[in-house]
């Protein structure tokens, strides 16, 4: 059944105030036709007289209440006191003006009775308390330490995207930068909208705003955060490599992984294609790093349900390889869900892996492969909103949306790390890695049967060298020859 709204409610009260109004005042002017009519008759008898005088005292009281009654029902408005109460038509007049003005601000007013929000905000709390006596509340909040903030904020106050030509100033960027940590860096509940503008004492809209606004500034600096290293970067990735291994192991300075970035609901455009291996709706992210866990390539854009080998392909690593992997010197490390090649090299999978020594060197890919799923683990550990991304889904261009909302957290990731390089807080980071990987656990690799053991392709040669290479360094012992 239909319901009646407030302004239907109060729009009718009007009008019958006014149709009771003009009732009251066509009775008085029929009251007065009838005494002009009266001063112009006959005299008459003392009786009728006196009945006359009754009847006319009768509807003048009759009158006198009704226009008591009227003045009660709509009372007059104050800019209509000084109105001679004599003149009964300039009362008429000023009602119906009254009237006819509270009908304008009712069809002009949007809202009758606005319900106003009270907000009690905890950014001070943050961003100066906590800031300046307790580091470590701090970084449960926005996920990233006091100075590490400041130099953020640094290089995006400037960004043209947090300026504007209007006489109301923008909400400073480190509020805005505060706002889009502690959404980027929650999941779950705590991560809605109404929860963080709850928060943050601000409204829903600016939580919007904020959260793109930092987006933005942020992907201006991709090309100078996410690259490929240099010389010296690669020394050190190198050093880490051989110090886990063996010399001749030096030159995998990187490695591969995938991992899931889950939707907190099915996506409305082509959601089938988000359904993943593990039952879930997601984004599929391919993360090329470092072994001190920094992300120099990345594939984003593909759907859960995408093969992890499939979405590598797309990279710039893989399309450049010839170019970015000196031939027979360097390469990189992978799980075996991704093609092997002189340049990508994979553990064996079953029945090869049963062998002993392919076991063992198996063992040490993993020593060396681990930092990949440490990588994944510390950007999900820092972004919890990776672990549950609440981006609804409709369209394209919801789509762009949560690839520009991982893609951002990838670049403050990586950023942080450049910032914090040398001073690192290695028990918060710790505490970062465990959240992640409790949060995702490395997924489990299905070994296949080989699918020929007469092929011997580039892969299988580099493989087998550095097999043989691992067992002539003495890092590990040639159980076969036993």
């Amino acid at each position: 059944m239909p319901t009646t709204s407030e302004r239907q409610l109060l729009l009718r009260a009007v009008f019958l105030q006014a149709e009771r109004d003009l009732d009251d005042y066509m009775d008085e002017e029929r009251l007065d036709d009838n005494d002009d009519m009266d001063v112009d008759r006959p005299s008459i008898s003392d009786d009728d007289s006196s009945a006359t005088s009754d009847t006319s005292s009768t509807s003048s009281e009759s009158s006198s209440s009704s226009s008591d009654s009227s003045d009660s029902d709509a009372p007059m408005p104050s800019w209509a006191a000084d109105i001679s109460d004599d003149d009964e038509d300039e009362v008429y007049a000023a009602r119906m003006s009254a009237n006819g003005e509270l009908l304008q601000a009712i069809a002009d007013t949007r809202v009758l009775n606005p319900h106003k929000v009270a907000k009690a905000s905890q950014l001070h709390l943050v961003l100066v308390e906590f800031k300046e006596g307790d580091p470590k509340r701090f970084r449960r909040n926005l996920r990233v330490s006091p100075d590490t903030f400041d130099a953020l904020v640094l290089r995006i106050e400037d960004h043209p995207i947090f300026s504007n030509n209007s006489h109301n100033p923008q909400t400073p960027p480190q509020i805005q930068l505060a706002i889009a940590l502690y959404r980027f860096g929650h999941d779950g509940n705590a991560a809605s909208v109404e929860s963080i503008a709850q928060w943050a004492g601000v409204s829903v809209g600016l939580v919007v705003k904020c959260t793109q606004r930092v987006i933005i500034a942020f992907l201006s600096l991709h090309d100078s955060v996410i690259r490929w290293p240099t010389e010296t970067e690669k020394e050190e990735a190198k050093e880490w490599v051989e110090s886990v291994s063996c010399e001749d192991w030096r030159g995998g300075f990187c490695m591969v992984d995938g991992t899931l970035v889950p939707l907190f609901e099915k996506p409305g455009h082509h959601g089938e294609v988000y359904f993943d291996r593990k039952s879930n709706y997601s984004l599929n992210v391919q993360l090329i790093t470092l072994p001190n866990l920094r992300i120099i390539d990345y594939v984003i854009g593909h759907c859960g349900s995408v093969h992890d080998s499939t979405a590598f392909c797309d990279s710039l690593t893989y399309k450049n390889h010839r170019a970015l992997f000196e031939k027979d010197r360097e390469w990189m490390w992978a799980d075996s869900a991704y093609g092997l090649d002189w340049w990508c090299v994979t553990p064996y999978k079953k029945p090869a892996s049963l062998r002993p020594n392919n076991k063992t060197f198996n063992y040490h890919l993993s020593k060396v492969r681990v930092k990949s799923e440490h990588s994944v683990g510390y950007v999900k550990g820092r972004f919890r909103s990776l672990s549950g991304l609440r981006q609804q889904i409709d369209d394209s261009l919801d789509h762009e949306r949560a690839l520009a909302w991982v893609k951002a957290c990838l670049i403050i990731h990586t950023l942080v790390g450049f910032i914090e390089q040398g001073q690192e807080d290695w028990e918060f980071m710790d505490e970062l890695l465990e959240e992640g990987l409790r949060a995702a656990p490395a997924p489990a690799v299905v070994e296949t049967e080989a699918s020929s053991a007469r092929r011997n392709t580039r892969g299988q040669q580099k493989r087998t060298e550095l097999k043989a290479k691992l067992f002539a360094s003495g890092v590990a012992e040639d159980r076969e020859l036993e």
